[in-house]
C-alpha cells in the first residue's frame, strides 16, 4: 500500500469537470493516508470558453488550495500566457512563474519531496521545481492530435523530454505503450475502468428511467461523455436521418471544439447537457442502445474510452466505431466499420435480442475485472518498489 507521501499532481482536468481516472486516483491516494495536492487544468488569458463559464477561476489562485476532504487540496493555476501549446519558450516563461506559486503553495501545506505527477507535457520544465522524490508522468491520450491552438512538434518535443525526465511513465492503452516505451526508463500499462456497481444499477428493477427520457420516442440510442472534437457528429447526423422515428440522446458537457452544427435542427437529437453523476444509470436504463461514437483516427486508435466500461457494466447493447480498444470486447460489443455497417448494427440491436438476461449478465461479467479498485490496486504494486527504492535515481 502505498501511504503517507506528499503527491502534487498537476492535472488537465479541473476538479470539478466529469470525473476520470485523474480525480479518482487522487482521491484514492488521499484516502490512502497520502497529502494529495490536485492542480487544476492550465487556462491561458485567451480562454474565453472557461472565463464565460466560471470568471471567478481568474482569480480562485489569489486564496491559494482549497481543502475538499481530508488529505485533499484543489489549487487553481493563475491564467497563463497564451501560446504555451504552440511555442516552448512561452511555455518555459508560464513555467516559472507556475513554479514559484507551486512552491509556495506545497510549503504552505507542509509537503516535503513530493511526488510529482503529471498528466500533460506542458509541464516538462517544472520538474525539479519542488525537489521531487519521483516524478510520474501519466498519459491517457495521444495529446499529438491534439486540435485547436497547438503545434504538433511542440507537444512531441515537450513529451520527449517529460518522458526522458520521469521515473515512471504510466499509459493507457497498447498503442501509447508501443510509442512511448522507446524514450521511457519504466512504463507500465493500466487501462481505464469503470465504477462498475454504479453502473450495475442501471440494471436493477429498482432503478427508474430518468423522467426526461420517458416520454421520448422509441428506440432511444444514448451516449454518456464529453462532447468534443474527438466525437464524430456526422455519424450521429446521418443516423438521426436514417432513422428520423428514433431518439438519439447526448448526455455531457459539449466542448468547444464540438462539431455541434452538424446535428442543429435535428429534432430527433436532444443533447441534454451534463447530468450529476449519481442521476447517470437511470439515464442508461433509459436507452435501448448505447453508442461508441469516436471520429476513427489517430486519438480513437490510442484512447481508452470509459464509456465502454459503463455501458457494458450497465448490461446494455453497445454499438461501436470500429477502434482497438471496442474489439477487446468482440462478441459484446458490436462493431461498425463505416456508417452504414452501423446503422445495421443499430437496426439488429434494436431488435431487443440482446436483452436477453443472459446477455446482459454476460456483459457485466466482462468489466467486473475492469473496476477502478483494481485499477488502483495495479498502480499501488506499480509504485511500491519504486518508493522503498527511495524515489529518483
Amino acid at each position: 500500500m502505498v501511504t503517507d507521501q506528499d503527491i502534487v499532481c498537476l492535472s488537465s482536468q479541473d476538479w470539478d469537470d466529469l470525473w476520470t481516472r485523474k480525480q479518482r486516483f487522487m482521491q484514492a491516494f488521499a484516502r490512502r493516508g497520502n497529502r494529495v495536492l490536485y492542480v487544476e487544468a492550465q487556462a491561458s488569458m485567451i480562454s474565453v470558453g472557461i472565463l464565460r463559464h466560471d470568471w471567478r477561476r481568474a482569480f480562485r489562485w489569489c486564496s491559494g488550495p482549497r481543502r475538499v476532504e481530508e488529505n485533499l487540496y484543489v489549487g487553481t493555476l493563475p491564467l497563463v500566457l497564451p501560446g504555451f501549446q504552440m511555442s516552448l519558450a512561452v511555455n518555459r516563461i508560464n513555467n516559472i512563474v507556475l513554479g514559484r506559486l507551486l512552491r509556495r503553495w506545497t510549503y504552505r501545506l507542509g509537503f516535503r519531496k513530493p511526488v510529482l505527477w503529471t498528466y500533460n507535457p506542458y509541464s516538462e520544465s517544472l520538474v525539479g521545481a519542488l525537489d521531487e522524490k519521483l516524478v510520474v508522468y501519466e498519459c491517457v491520450d495521444e495529446l499529438l492530435a491534439s486540435k485547436g491552438l497547438v503545434r504538433r512538434d511542440v507537444v512531441a518535443e515537450l513529451e520527449r523530454r517529460l518522458i526522458r525526465k520521469a521515473d515512471l511513465v504510466i499509459v493507457t492503452h497498447e498503442t501509447l505503450y508501443r510509442s512511448k516505451r522507446p524514450l521511457a526508463r519504466s512504463i507500465q500499462l493500466i487501462p481505464n475502468g469503470a465504477e462498475v456497481e454504479h453502473f450495475r444499477k442501471a440494471a436493477a428493477p429498482e432503478t427508474r428511467v430518468a423522467p426526461e427520457l420517458v416520454g421520448m420516442r422509441r428506440p432511444v440510442v444514448g451516449f454518456v461523455g464529453t462532447i468534443q472534437y474527438w466525437i464524430d457528429m456526422e455519424l450521429i447526423r446521418f443516423l438521426a436521418l436514417a432513422q428520423p422515428e428514433w431518439s438519439f440522446v447526448l448526455i455531457g458537457p459539449i466542448g468547444r471544439l464540438a462539431a455541434t452544427e452538424k446535428i442543429q435542427g435535428l429534432a430527433n437529437v436532444h443533447t441534454l447537457g451534463r447530468r450529476r453523476y449519481e442521476d447517470l444509470p437511470s439515464y442508461v436504463k433509459g436507452f435501448d442502445v448505447c453508442l461508441n461514437p469516436y471520429v476513427v483516427d489517430e486519438t480513437a486508435m490510442s484512447c481508452s474510452p470509459l464509456k465502454l466500461y459503463e455501458y457494458l457494466a450497465a448490461g446494455k447493447p453497445v454499438v461501436s466505431v470500429d477502434m482497438p480498444e471496442a474489439r477487446k470486447f468482440d462478441g459484446l460489443v458490436a462493431v461498425g466499420r463505416d456508417y452504414h455497417e452501423i446503422h445495421a448494427l443499430l437496426l439488429e440491436a434494436v431488435k431487443g435480442r440482446d436483452a436477453d438476461p443472459a446477455r446482459i449478465e454476460a456483459r457485466m461479467a466482462a468489466v467486473q475485472p475492469h473496476s477502478w479498485d483494481r485499477r488502483f490496486a495495479d498502480l499501488e504494486k506499480t509504485l511500491e518498489p519504486i518508493l522503498d527504492g527511495g524515489g529518483r535515481s
